[in-house]
């Protein structure tokens, strides 16, 4: 009997097939010894004691893999008084310039620091701070390709950073330059290279354009096919002649009205609720031009496409908020501020913060995160004083209602008193910890 018979027996099932004999020898004196209960454990202990039998004596293979190579352990880790510091300090507004704060001094964490620290959008602060070993050992883990695409990301922006310089100082060579990377690049990176041409679009583009036109993205094809009504020429002036026909004022009100849509721009997608005749004429004009042409305000454009449709609303409430901050960011390059922001905010400023709080009520975490970067630690900022509630005048309600309408005022008043003494305990804790962070960088 051989093991191949055990396994052609095992494959018909013991029921079906007896358990073939073994010549005599000491296996066969062994297996005859073994106690089972049954035909199927007979047959796979007979199965286990023959394997081991047939391996007997034979030599080890030579390894496949060399043994792991002992890595140094860290020349320069983060001093351990600090530790206790800065896994607080990473829960809070200022956990970006704390480690960037222990990156500067060339600082190293281990692996189990890091994943302690580890939470969604900070792998790219906390990946380029492991040491040798950490790396190794977690080179494997999902934090490594996190690492990556946020390194990826943030060299493609500076790419683009790079390219719109270029473009603003030579038109030519930025158009080409656009034009390369157009061909290089995948249809996520297209559409931020849409972004770019949009933002400040040169005549040199058109070609561009046209080749864009036919991707195989179809969201690429159409912004393309869009934005050749960006530049001044024939197109542009077609769109422009029916901009009153599309949006018309009727006795001081502004409706948005049936048209025809030119040829140039597409054939609308059926059943897209983000794509019309009015989302492809509005979207080949640049916002500005649009205003200038009909001589009205972004708000009286969003309010009219608000009762089109609310897909219509929302989309032209977005290019209205970009149109605002692309004039802004124009007029801050035209016109660099003399009076840059104090590296220091004054403890009364805090102060007056969180008395807007407050009156008002909570303030966006945006606020608290500036406030905490840029107050002094050492400033002792007092805790907000309670605001007496006072009843405004009382509107013409019911009995029943007018008691829920003060009541409603006071739970009001409640939550605002409250978010303004969370927001100063947040904001005194993280001085305290930057206070004990900086005393503990002096004394290592």
């Amino acid at each position: 009997m051989t093991l191949q018979e055990l396994a052609r027996v095992a494959l018909r099932g013991t029921a079906r097939a007896e358990l073939p004999g073994w010549p005599a020898s000491p296996l066969a004196d062994a297996l005859a010894r073994l106690e089972t209960a049954n035909a199927e454990a007979a047959l796979l202990s007979r199965a286990a004691l023959a394997g081991l039998h047939a391996r007997a004596g034979t030599p080890l293979g030579r390894a496949e893999t060399p043994p792991p190579v002992t890595l140094p352990t860290a020349a320069n880790p983060l001093p351990e008084q600090l530790w206790p510091l800065l896994r607080p300090l990473n829960e809070t507004p200022v956990a970006a310039l704390v480690l960037a704060d222990v990156q500067a001094r060339g600082w190293t964490l281990s692996a189990a620091q890091v994943l302690m620290l580890a939470d969604k959008g900070r792998a790219a602060d906390l990946w380029p701070l492991l040491d040798e070993r950490g790396r190794a050992v977690l080179d494997a883990h999902p934090l490594h390709a996190a690492w990556q695409k946020a390194d990826a990301e943030a060299r493609w922006q500076a790419q683009l950073d790079t390219l719109r310089e270029l473009r603003q100082a030579d038109a030519e060579a930025g158009a080409a330059q656009t034009f390369q990377l157009w061909q290089e690049v995948k249809a996520e990176e297209r559409r931020d290279l849409l972004d770019v041409i949009e933002a400040g679009i040169l005549p040199e583009d058109l070609s561009l354009l046209q080749h864009a036109e036919k991707d195989r993205s179809a969201e690429v094809g159409r912004r393309a096919r869009l934005l050749r009504g960006h530049l001044p020429g024939p197109l542009q002036d077609e769109l422009l002649a029916l901009l009153p026909e599309a949006v018309r004022n009727r006795r001081g009100t502004w409706n948005i009205a049936p048209f025809d849509l030119p040829e140039a721009l597409g054939k609308v997608s059926a059943n897209a609720h983000d794509d019309s005749d009015h989302h492809r004429l509005l979207g080949a004009l640049p916002f500005g031009l649009i205003l200038q042409t009909l001589d009205l305000q972004s708000h009286a454009l969003v309010t009219a496409a608000e009762k089109k449709s609310s897909a219509l609303g929302a989309w032209v409430r977005e290019r209205a908020r970009s149109h605002t901050r692309q004039l802004v960011t124009q007029r801050s390059r035209e016109q660099p501020r003399t009076d840059k922001a104090p590296l220091v905010i004054p403890p009364e400023q805090a102060a007056q913060w969180l008395t807007t709080i407050q009156r008002k009520g909570p303030s966006d975490e945006r606020a608290l995160e500036r406030f905490a970067r840029l107050l002094d630690p050492a400033a002792d900022l007092p805790a907000p004083e309670p605001l007496p509630f006072v009843l405004p005048p009382a509107p013409i309600l019911p009995q029943a209602r007018r008691v829920g309408w003060e009541e409603n005022l006071r739970a009001e008043h409640e939550h605002r008193q409250a978010a303004a003494e969370a927001a100063w305990r947040t904001l005194t804790e993280v001085l305290r910890l930057r206070r004990e962070w900086a005393e503990g960088v002096e004394t290592v």
